[in-house]
C-alpha cells in the first residue's frame, strides 16, 4: 500500500479551508463589523476612508490575506493584524471581503 500524501499547511497563499464556506464567511463578517467597519472601511464594506470592496472584479483573496497581516503604508495606510489574528481568522476576513467583491456595489 503506497503511503499517503502529507496534507500540505495553510499559508499565506493558501487558506485552510473554501473561502465560500457559508460559516466562515459569516465569521469573517463578524469579525470584519467589530474591527474594520467603523472607522476604515464603513458598514458592509462600502467605503469609509477606504475604498469599497463591493463589486471589486480585481479582488484577490492572497494580496488581501497579505495587506490584512502584514499592513499598508503609504497613500493608504492600514494598521497590520497578523499579531492580533491568527492565519486562519485573517482567512475568514478574507472569505468575507471576496463575497463583498461578488455583491453590486
Amino acid at each position: 500500500m503506497p503511503a499517503a500524501e502529507p496534507v500540505a499547511a495553510p499559508t499565506a497563499h493558501t487558506p485552510p479551508f473554501s473561502l465560500d464556506d457559508p460559516a466562515r464567511v459569516e465569521a469573517g463578517k463578524g469579525r470584519f463589523g467589530a474591527t474594520c467597519a467603523a472607522y476604515c472601511h464603513g458598514s458592509g464594506g462600502v467605503g469609509g476612508r477606504a475604498p469599497s470592496f463591493k463589486g471589486r472584479s480585481d479582488f484577490v483573496p492572497a494580496e488581501a490575506f497579505k495587506v490584512i497581516s502584514e499592513g499598508r503604508r503609504g497613500t493608504d495606510i492600514m494598521p497590520p493584524w497578523g499579531k492580533t489574528f491568527s492565519q486562519e481568522q485573517i482567512w475568514e476576513l478574507v472569505a468575507y471581503l471576496q463575497w463583498l467583491s461578488t455583491q453590486a456595489p
